[in-house]
């Protein structure tokens, strides 16, 4: 049973701020919330921050409902406990023509010719995100609202309205150390990240669930790849 949880952060929490600094220590505390033997065939361990007014949420996606008191204990609040919800019954209800507001923290990169294996970078400009986010989407079974250069024929070009149109909210780059002796070594990692909101139609249902299980494009380990849908308003 695929599970989603909702886990309310303590950025005051020394180690509230940790996790939420830190995307190597979140994702051994997310994964620590799981037993090590948890099969990932059919849904993934996927997480991801959002910074929200009042407070900070870190949402997390597996194949089974997480020990979430753990990181309660350590970052949020005692009187704040984890949410978890049966995330497949969200799933079923899924239908091609359906349209939900969506958001997602992605790690944008492409694949840089070099031999006989590509260096994978990071797109860096808001346009080669948006491209990537596009690309993604006709991979994953959802549509999105088409941009001026697209060919498309006047008809569907009206189905959507300028509010429907995918943004990048913010962009950031994480840079952490991976191992006890990081700091200026190999082990450093950087990974640029995009946060996306907009909204999408659903063309593939099962393509989409599998998106939202197994989550989207790179780094999903350090919290990228985890989308979301929401009830347009």
């Amino acid at each position: 049973m695929s599970t989603l949880t909702r886990i309310s952060i303590n950025p005051a929490r020394r180690n509230g701020r940790k996790l939420l600094t830190n995307p190597q220590a979140m994702h051994a505390a997310v994964r620590a919330s799981f037993p090590p033997d948890i099969s990932e065939d059919e849904a993934r361990v996927l997480w991801r921050v959002d910074p929200q007014d009042h407070e900070t949420v870190l949402y997390i996606v597996g194949p089974e409902k997480p020990t979430g008191a753990l990181i309660v204990e350590q970052a949020g609040w005692e009187s704040r406990p984890a949410q978890s919800a049966d995330y497949d019954r969200f799933l079923n209800s899924l239908m091609k023509g359906q349209r939900w507001h969506f958001e997602i923290v992605g790690n944008p990169t492409y694949s840089e010719p070099n031999g006989k294996r590509g260096k994978v970078k990071a797109h860096v400009s808001v346009q080669h995100q948006l491209d990537w986010l596009y690309k993604q989407a006709a991979r994953h079974g959802f549509a999105l609202a088409p941009r001026i250069e697209d060919e498309c024929s006047d008809e569907e070009r009206a189905r959507w309205s300028v509010s429907d149109a995918p943004m990048v909210m913010e962009r950031w780059t994480d840079v952490f150390g991976k191992g006890k002796e990081s700091r200026g070594s190999r082990n450093q990692v950087r990974i640029a990240k995009a946060r996306f909101s907009g909204t999408l139609e659903v063309t593939d249902a099962a393509a989409l669930r599998k998106a939202m299980t197994q989550g989207i494009g790179r780094a999903r380990a350090y919290g990228c790849g985890l989308l979301t849908l929401a009830p347009v308003k």
